[in-house]
């Protein structure tokens, strides 16, 4: 655990403390008000539903920035190697990395409330489906989190595990946009197992064990690849 909270910690200071992570989460926070407002004032809806539809779009362009280096950097400049030689071990490294990425995340998004107090200034809001919505937006940005890990691991070239990153978040939710031009028999399975429908689900308000699981299942298997892809390199 303690290797854990070391990693966890500096990588911390890197994501927020360094030129890099001021410009991605500036960025994420502009383009996160740039939506918002165009719904608040240019459609004159006082609700968040549009800036909810817009986030996994976001997510697929910043998450993979946020995420590009961390295991990337450490394969390039050899300091992983330096890692697995000490008494660390290959999970602590994955749960430390991504504990740290999915902490960056977090606080962005908890910036973020900003607009519904705004919005609770101005009439009536729904804050049940805000809570709801804003719970599928953190479990939707846990398993992009841990494929972008994954993505980080099987490159030493930062740019090249963004590209990777951002190729598999683009896969699913284009697959979820084409999926009523596909048979009904692959319909379903997208139903069943499209990470963006159950988050679609639950920015109705309604939060199911499912929709849950499903998250917690997926974020664990790419997890569990990033380990895998990890454990082969220390033994290579």
């Amino acid at each position: 655990m303690s290797a854990i909270i070391a990693l966890c910690q500096k990588e911390w200071r890197i994501s927020l403390d360094t030129p890099q992570g001021y410009v991605v989460s500036i960025a994420f926070l502009l383009a996160s008000g740039f939506f918002f407002g165009s719904s608040l004032f240019l459609n004159g809806q006082a609700d968040m539903r549009h800036w909810f539809a817009v986030l996994p779009l976001l997510y697929i362009f910043f998450i993979p920035a946020m995420s590009m280096r961390l295991l990337a950097d450490e394969l390039h400049d050899g300091t992983y190697e330096l890692l697995a030689t000490m008494p660390t071990r290959t999970i602590d490294i994955v749960l430390g990395k991504y504990v740290s990425l999915l902490g960056h995340i977090t606080f962005l998004l908890a910036l973020t409330w900003l607009y519904p107090l705004t919005l609770s200034l101005l009439g009536n809001l729904d804050m049940g489906i805000v809570f709801s919505s804003y719970l599928a937006a953190w479990l939707l940005a846990a398993l992009f989190s841990a494929m972008c890990l994954y993505a980080s691991s099987l490159t030493q070239h930062a740019m090249i595990a963004y590209i990777v990153g951002l190729i598999l978040l683009l896969v699913i939710f284009l697959i979820t946009q084409a999926s009523p031009t596909l048979p009904i028999v692959l319909q379903d399975w997208i139903a069943l197992l499209g990470p963006i429908n159950h988050y679609q689900h639950m920015l109705r308000g309604v939060v199911s064990l499912a929709d849950v699981m499903l998250f917690i299942s997926l974020t664990v298997i790419f997890l569990s690849l990033t380990w895998f892809a990890l454990e082969r390199r220390r033994w290579r």
